[in-house]
C-alpha cells in the first residue's frame, strides 16, 4: 500500500532497508535473521517517543469527527510541527481517537491563509507505533518539504490505530476517508492559519484512501475541496493480495492487510486466511513496522504464505470488495500517476482503475512514467512520489490557481 516511503525496500528486496518505528527486544519474539535485525535497527533509529500525548481520554467521550482533543508542539523532527488528537468515526460509526501532524512553511501566510496539502500516507504497519508521526523523518517528509517550500501547509494524519490506542484496519476505505477528513478540521482548530482551500495527496494506500475522499466528497463535501493527486493506489485490494502473495519479497502485505480485515470484523477467520508459519510471526506486528515485516515474510509465498482458497474466506472476501476503490464516480479532478517500474502497484492494475474512472464520468488525467517504481529506494531506483513532483507540485499550484484541469478521458 502506500507505502511505503521508506518501507518496500526490504518488501522489493531491492538491497536498501526501511525505516519505521519499534519496541526494544522484539526482534527476539520471531526468528530474526539479519535483514530483520537491520530492519529493527533502522525502525528504532528513527522512532521518537510514544509519549502520553496519544493515549486519549478513557472513556473517550462522544464529539463530532474533526474535534480536537489536544495538541501540541512537536520536536524531533527536521521542520517544526504541530501534533493533534482528534475525533474521528471507525467504519461503523464509533468515536475514535487518531493523531496528525500539521507542518507550516516559514514566514507570514498569505491573506486568506496557508494554502493546504492533505497527505494520505501509504502502509507504515498497523501497530500504534507505526505512526509516521513518531518517525524522526515522519516516514516521508522529505516529500512534504517539497510542499512546504512552494508555500502549502500539509496536514499528515496517521491513521486510527497507528499512535492513538486502538486497532488499525489496514485498508478500510471509510475508516481512513474519516481519518483524512478529521485531521483536516482538527488541523483548522489547532492552526487558524491555515486556508479553507485544500488538495489531497495519497500514494499506494493512501492513493486508495484519496479515492474513497473524492467518492465521499460527492455525497458529503467537505468545503474547499480542490482536487486529488493519486500515485499508484492499491485500490483493488483482490489484486493486491493475490499479486503480493505470489511475489517473493511482498508477502508481508498479505499479513497486514489480513489483520486489517480482522480488525475490521472480527468474524475474519486469519487461519482460513495465512499458513500457520504465517500465523506464527504475525505477532511481530504488533510493533514491527513495515520494513520489519517485510524482511520477516519476506521467504514467505505462496503456498507457504497463503491457505487454499484463502480468498473465499467470507469476512476476508466481504473486506477486500468491500474496500476496493476506484469503481465509483469521485469528484474531480484527479490526478492519477503510475511508474511502469512499479512492483508493488503494477501499470495494468492503475490503468483498470483509470478506464473504469473515466468509464463513471469521473474527472481524470491519467500519466505513467518510464522506470519509475512503487517509491525510491537510493541509489537503487526511483519512485513515482519523487520522480514526478515537478507535475504534482504543477497541477497543485494549477488548483489553487483556479486553472481548468486537464483529463485524459475521451
Amino acid at each position: 500500500m502506500r507505502t511505503l516511503r521508506q518501507a518496500a525496500a526490504a518488501l522489493l528486496a531491492a538491497g536498501a532497508m526501511i525505516t519505521a518505528t519499534a519496541s526494544p527486544g522484539q526482534a527476539d519474539a520471531v526468528p530474526c535473521d539479519q535483514w530483520c535485525q537491520t530492519a529493527w535497527e533502522q525502525q528504532r533509529a528513527n522512532a521518537l517517543p510514544r509519549t502520553g500525548f496519544y493515549d486519549p481520554p478513557t472513556p473517550l467521550r462522544w464529539a463530532p469527527a474533526g474535534t480536537l482533543i489536544r495538541k501540541e508542539a512537536a520536536t524531533g523532527y527536521a521542520v517544526p510541527a504541530t501534533r493533534t488528537l482528534y475525533h474521528s468515526r471507525d467504519s461503523g460509526g464509533r468515536d475514535v481517537a487518531a493523531s496528525a501532524v500539521v507542518l507550516v512553511p516559514q514566514g507570514t501566510p498569505p491573506s486568506g491563509g496557508w494554502p493546504v496539502v492533505v497527505d494520505a500516507h501509504g502502509a507504515s504497519g498497523i501497530g500504534r507505533d507505526c505512526a509516521p508521526s513518531l518517525m524522526r523523518d515522519l516516514y516521508h517528509g522529505d516529500q512534504m518539504r517539497r510542499f512546504l517550500d512552494k508555500g502549502y501547509a500539509v496536514v499528515a494524519p496517521d491513521y486510527a490505530g497507528l499512535g492513538a490506542a486502538g486497532q488499525h484496519a489496514l485498508g478500510d476505505k471509510t475508516a481512513v476517508a474519516n481519518d483524512v477528513i478529521g485531521a483536516l478540521r482538527s488541523a483548522r482548530r489547532s492552526v487558524p492559519a491555515l486556508s479553507y482551500r485544500w488538495v489531497l495527496w495519497g500514494h499506494s494506500q493512501g492513493g486508495a484512501a484519496a479515492l474513497s475522499v473524492a467518492e465521499r466528497q460527492l455525497d458529503r463535501p467537505e468545503p474547499g475541496y480542490l482536487g486529488a493527486v493519486v500515485t499508484s493506489p492499491a485500490a483493488d485490494l483482490t489484486q493486491i493480495v493475490t499479486h503480493a502473495a505470489t511475489q517473493p519479497g511482498l508477502g508481508g502485505f498479505v499479513p497486514l492487510i489480513a489483520a486489517g480485515a480482522k480488525a475490521a470484523d472480527d468474524r475474519v477467520r486469519l487461519d482460513r486466511v495465512l499458513t500457520p508459519q504465517a500465523l506464527a510471526a504475525l505477532e511481530v506486528t504488533r510493533t514491527g513496522c513495515l520494513g520489519v515485516v517485510a524482511a520477516v515474510y519476506r521467504e514467505l509465498t505462496g503456498p507457504d504464505l497463503v491457505q487454499p482458497g484463502y480468498l473465499a474466506e467470507p469476512g476476508f472476501a466481504r473486506f477486500l470488495t468491500r474496500n476496493t476503490t476506484g469503481v465509483r464516480p469521485v469528484a474531480g479532478p484527479v490526478l492519477l500517476l503510475q511508474g511502469d517500474a512499479d512492483s508493488v502497484v503494477t501499470r495494468a492494475m492503475t490503468d483498470q482503475v483509470a478506464a473504469t474512472l473515466c468509464r463513471t464520468g469521473s474527472r481524470v488525467d491519467y500519466r505513467t512514467y518510464p522506470g519509475l517504481e512503487h517509491d525510491t529506494y537510493p541509489g537503487v531506483v526511483t519512485g513515482i512520489d519523487d520522480g514526478a513532483m515537478p507535475d504534482i507540485l504543477a497541477w497543485t499550484a494549477e488548483r489553487f490557481g483556479g486553472e481548468q484541469a486537464a483529463t485524459t478521458c475521451s
